[in-house]
C-alpha cells in the first residue's frame, strides 16, 4: 500500500502540474460580477480544470494510504 501512494502521489502530481500548460485565461467583458477571466482550452472553448481537481483529490487519496500504511510503534504498552 505504500508503494501505491508513492505511484498515486507522483501520477497526481502530474495531473496537478502539466494540464496547467495547456490551459490560458481570457478577459470576459461580458461578467458583470465575480470572475472576469474565464479559462479556456488553446482552441478557445471555455473549460474547468477537471484535471488538476482530479490531481489534488487523488494527492488526498495518497495521503492518506502513505499514512495508514505506516508501521504502528508502541513505545509503552500501559498507555494504549
Amino acid at each position: 500500500m505504500k508503494n501505491f501512494s508513492i505511484v498515486l502521489a507522483i501520477a497526481s502530481m502530474l495531473l496537478f502540474i502539466v494540464p496547467n500548460f495547456f490551459y490560458s485565461n481570457t478577459v470576459n467583458a461580458v461578467d458583470s460580477g465575480g470572475s472576469t477571466e474565464i479559462v479556456t482550452y488553446p482552441d478557445g472553448t471555455w473549460t474547468n480544470k477537471l484535471p488538476v481537481f482530479f490531481g489534488a483529490a487523488i494527492m488526498g487519496i495518497a495521503i492518506v494510504f502513505y499514512v495508514a500504511s505506516r508501521p504502528v510503534i508502541k513505545k509503552n504498552g500501559a498507555l494504549l
